[in-house]
């Protein structure tokens, strides 16, 4: 009877030793959820792109300054400024292929108004009598532009120049949205007066860019 009641006891020891030996297993871990992969950026708009200032620049046969866009006439080149005060330049070869005889246009922008800045340019030419010519000037609508030119002759005296006899002056002044746009052609007379009508289309020509 005693053997009896201890294999009855030991059985109950080993039944509750097991029973707590699986309430100690710890449950597993839980699977952290998968993450959602970060949303592809639209595309970009076709033709878009990121905005520029404006500035001066050339095209193919144009020339751009200060927000207007001059037409450049067959035969003649669009060139790297030669001085940083020009926005843009052009140079008139002279038929003859003789460079001291080539016209220069150069594209500026300046202070003071109209008036003065031709004045200006009229000092810089002497007539016969050795005096500055009383400029003529000539003001047009161009396209919605109001266009102001001018035309000199003489000898004419650059910034830092020796005095060239026999030279001409053509000047525009044109009144953009950005302010004025001052376009000096000079060379000498005969071969001005050869590229008369590609200067008048040119500034006939002119148009908002």
């Amino acid at each position: 009877m005693f053997q009896i009641r201890s294999l009855i006891a030991g059985l109950f020891t080993a039944s509750v030793i097991i029973g707590l030996s699986a309430c100690e297993k710890q449950p597993p871990a839980p699977t952290p959820p998968a993450s959602k992969p970060s949303p592809a950026p639209a595309p970009a708009a076709a033709g878009s792109s990121t905005p520029q200032a404006p500035s001066a620049g050339t095209a193919a046969g144009t020339v751009t300054a200060a927000g207007v866009l001059f037409k450049v006439p067959e035969g003649w080149k669009s060139v790297p400024p030669s001085n940083q005060m020009r926005l843009a330049e052009i140079q008139v070869p002279d038929a003859s292929g003789d460079p001291s005889k080539a016209c220069v246009i150069a594209f500026s922008t300046a202070g003071g108004d109209v008036q003065s800045n031709i004045t200006r340019w009229a000092g810089q030419m002497l007539d016969a009598s050795g005096q500055p010519p009383k400029p003529e000037t000539t003001t047009r609508d161009v396209n919605g532009l109001k266009v102001h030119t001018v035309e000199l002759k003489g000898s004419y005296q650059g910034m830092g120049e020796t005095p060239k006899p026999d030279w001409m002056l053509r000047g525009a002044i044109v009144e953009s949205a950005s302010g004025l746009l001052f376009v000096k052609m000079t060379g000498p007379a005969a071969a001005m007066e050869a590229a008369k009508a590609n200067w008048n289309a040119m500034i006939d020509g002119i148009q908002k860019a």
